[in-house]
């Protein structure tokens, strides 16, 4: 399902803390079923947040296109289905020793993150949506 927000909605979202985020982040994946990251010609993106290195996630397009300027003007979001990230990103962030930083805003990191937990809420979220 793909979802367009609004000028209305995105600032909204703007006004939400890391935990409001990160359950908004939770709903709409159940929702859309997809994970947005940004990538570049060299793979992924990585932050540091909270003493980690994290890929960074959001629940839409447009939020992670907001993040397309400065050292990553060269980027593009990336659309990855739930299922693809819990069969595959799951076990690869886990062996790279990579957590999430989930629907990061300006200045805050968002909601840190492991795979497995992060896993673990996106299966129950989505059982619970079908």
């Amino acid at each position: 399902m793909n979802y367009e927000l609004t000028a209305d909605d995105l600032n909204k979202l703007a006004e939400l803390d890391a935990e409001q985020r990160y359950d908004y982040f939770v709903n709409a994946v159940a929702d859309t079923e997809q994970i947005w990251i940004l990538v570049d010609e060299e793979g992924f993106v990585l932050v540091d947040a909270d003493d980690e290195r994290c890929i960074p996630v959001w629940p839409h397009a447009e939020l992670a296109e907001q993040w397309i300027n400065g050292d990553w003007a060269q980027c593009q979001a990336q659309a990855v289905d739930v299922s693809v990230w819990l069969d595959k990103w799951t076990a690869g962030l886990n062996g790279d020793e990579l957590a999430i930083a989930v629907f990061p805003h300006a200045q805050q990191p968002g909601v840190v993150i492991g795979p497995e937990e992060f896993a673990e809420t996106l299966i129950e979220a989505t059982e619970d949506n079908n």
